[in-house]
């Protein structure tokens, strides 16, 4: 994913430069996150998914990992440059609920992907990536999945005047030493002009994780991750404009959102 951190540094440039960035400890919230065991699977953490994506071309067919979550019975939310055309078209994704280590799962999942028939991201977010605009759905072909997730989480913009006391984030980081799942909680956030900066300890693998209240309410997704242990990572916000796009997107499928 080397194109996606150059990206992603020369956003963090920008900010830096802004003077926007506050400083998180990331070293204590990697130490403050919990792995979560497959005897521990209930709630919000089965409505998290790992996803193991294959590109047509790019490093011949290389995959890599990712997160998204339920929405809806067939819909996935997750960042946009997960499923970006930009560099490559995404040709197929493995969609994974309850993955805890690399033999042990709940159900699993093959889904061959097509920009613009099952998987979506704004034109203007492939033409000029934007942290604003990395966000993007999957549509499943069924609910085979859901039955395992047995629950999703609802679309909910983020209000800076009621922020809530504190945020949950869960997601599979590190693909180098196994499929884990990982859940983290902060207090330690804050909200700067269409970002969310959190503490949150991250790496290749969290993009597109929820970041969510523990009320069901999903406020934003992870989208930048930063290697600097006192720069705060970033999340996309649920704004109303975004879920009006996944709305008219899921209607092409017959499917409503809550």
């Amino acid at each position: 994913m080397k194109k996606i951190k150059f990206v992603a540094t020369l956003f963090l440039s920008l900010l830096v430069g802004s003077g926007i960035a506050q400083e998180c400890n990331k070293e204590f919230s990697k130490d403050r996150r919990v792995r979560v065991n497959s005897n521990q699977l209930k709630g919000d953490l089965l409505k998290v998914v790992q996803l193991d994506i294959r590109r047509k071309v790019w490093l011949w067919n290389e995959k890599y990992n990712a997160t998204a979550a339920f929405i809806h019975p067939r819909v996935l939310i997750t960042a946009g440059h997960n499923l970006t055309d930009r560099f490559d078209p995404v040709s197929k994704i493995r969609i994974t609920v309850g993955f805890t280590n690399n033999s042990s799962y709940l159900k699993q999942q093959d889904v061959l992907t097509e920009m613009n028939r099952n998987i979506y991201v704004l034109p203007s977010y492939r033409d000029n990536p934007t942290y604003e605009d990395d966000f993007g759905i999957i549509i499943l072909p069924d609910s085979s999945l859901y039955k395992s997730a047995r629950g999703h989480f609802v679309l909910t913009p983020y209000v800076p005047s009621r922020p809530p006391k504190a945020l949950f984030l869960s997601g599979y980081p590190d693909p180098v030493t196994g499929i884990k799942l990982w859940t983290d909680k902060t207090s330690n956030f804050f909200y700067t002009p269409d970002l969310l900066r959190y503490d949150f300890f991250t790496v290749e693998g969290s993009s597109g994780s929820p970041v969510y209240t523990g009320m069901n309410q999903l406020v934003a997704i992870h989208t930048g991750g930063f290697e600097e242990q006192n720069v705060c990572n970033i999340g996309t916000p649920i704004t109303a404009k975004m879920k009006s796009q996944i709305s008219q997107w899921c209607r092409r499928h017959g499917i409503i959102l809550q």
